[in-house]
């Protein structure tokens, strides 16, 4: 698939914004991206599917580490307990590129080095169903929407 200039445009928003919070919902990674001085999101991604912050060569968080340690308490996981660890690495940094290839996959670079990717091609158990698998959006102005599902992408 090619991705059409509206669908580059809308993503390359995302460059020279700072991560301005970050955090988990069951499988999904949040992160809000604003700009220096601001408070508030002016865009979001909510990373669902393969997700993961890749640091130094170290898978630091994914959304595959969402295993509950005592089926009690839903922040008792891998993913929050490393949300937590590693928050100061990415809430901050600045991106400095944003790419999405010709299968959807996701990938935001940061200036301290890390990584967002949001995986679609061969990493999704379920690539045979139409899922979504990640969502940018405007939290102001016109308020557009890119969804990614698993074989198109969609901008409203």
């Amino acid at each position: 698939m090619t991705l059409t200039k509206n669908i580059r445009d809308f993503v390359g928003q995302l460059v020279g914004l700072k991560i301005v919070s970050f955090c988990c919902t069951l499988d999904m990674l949040d992160f809000g991206f604003g700009e220096d001085g601001e408070t508030g999101d002016k865009m979001a991604l909510h990373a669902m599917g393969l997700s993961r912050v890749i640091l130094d060569g170290d898978i630091l968080i994914t959304t595959a580490d969402y295993q509950s340690w005592d089926e009690i308490e839903s922040t008792n996981n891998d993913e929050w307990y490393n949300v937590w660890r590693f928050k100061d690495k990415i809430i901050g940094q600045t991106v400095v590129s944003v790419s999405v290839n010709e299968l959807n996959d996701l990938r935001i670079v940061l200036d301290g080095g890390a990584v967002i990717e949001c995986l679609i091609a061969n990493a999704y158990p379920h690539f045979s169903e139409e899922l979504e698998q990640w969502v940018l959006f405007e939290t102001t102005g016109e308020r557009r929407m890119l969804f990614a599902y698993n074989k198109e992408i969609d901008i409203n």
